[in-house]
């Protein structure tokens, strides 16, 4: 049976203080990390998963984690546990979100999620409602999932432009996160992005709008024909 002691234990095995230190750079929010790559850390998500009592047991556990990797773990799971129904994973999902304290734990978690890609219709609602709120990680969350696991296809690309019409939260990961989002739609299909970034009668907020085409004039894709 596997405990979140021994988790711990095999987290604190992987880990490397000269990476630690190189990322709590350039992560906010001061959660203590061990140092374990993003790599490493999804091949043990990986084991835990294939394990059904260990991840059983460990999910049971409803401490608030300690160390970020210890939360992104946790984050992982519904995307690399197979045999679950959809209702099954979004349930986890909403059991994790609360637990998202920087941009890092959402992007990473969220890039596991591709079992979206096999229920689109059914969990776009649920994403929407994600993306209303005014709580920044909750709102990035429901973005970052619609850029990776709907954005790639053109037939549902104009339901990821619609989406972004109601991003609400104000927080900077939300504003960058919705800024992101809105870039690479313009840059993929332009006749979509456009519209969102027009001075009037754009429903994105000013910020989002300003950092969306910061973004594209950033881009290396970015030409004059596109601008």
């Amino acid at each position: 049976m596997t405990s979140s002691h021994s988790i711990i234990r095999q987290l604190q095995a992987l880990a490397e203080p000269s990476y630690r230190d190189f990322a709590a750079s350039l992560i906010p929010g001061g959660m203590p990390l061990l140092g374990v790559r993003l790599p490493a850390l999804r091949q043990l998500a990986r084991q835990l998963a294939k394990d059904t009592p260990a991840w059983q047991h460990y999910l049971s556990d409803e401490s608030t984690p300690h160390w970020m990797e210890e939360t992104m773990l946790r984050g992982m799971l519904p995307g690399y546990i197979r045999d679950l129904s959809l209702e099954e994973r979004l349930d986890m999902l909403e059991r994790f979100i609360p637990l998202v304290t920087n941009w890092s734990i959402c992007d990473s978690c969220c890039a596991t999620y591709r079992f979206m890609r096999s229920h689109r219709e059914t969990v776009l609602p649920w994403l929407q409602t994600r993306i209303r709120s005014r709580q920044q990680y909750t709102a990035r969350l429901g973005i970052v999932c619609l850029l990776m696991h709907y954005l790639p296809d053109p037939a549902w690309a104009p339901h990821v432009a619609e989406s972004l019409a109601h991003v609400q939260a104000d927080g900077y990961y939300a504003i960058m996160a919705a800024a992101w989002c809105c870039c690479e739609l313009y840059l993929r299909y332009p006749e979509l992005g456009t519209p969102l970034l027009q001075d009037t009668g754009s429903p994105l907020p000013d910020a989002v709008r300003h950092k969306a085409a910061q973004k594209i004039r950033e881009s290396h894709r970015h030409t004059p024909t596109t601008a």
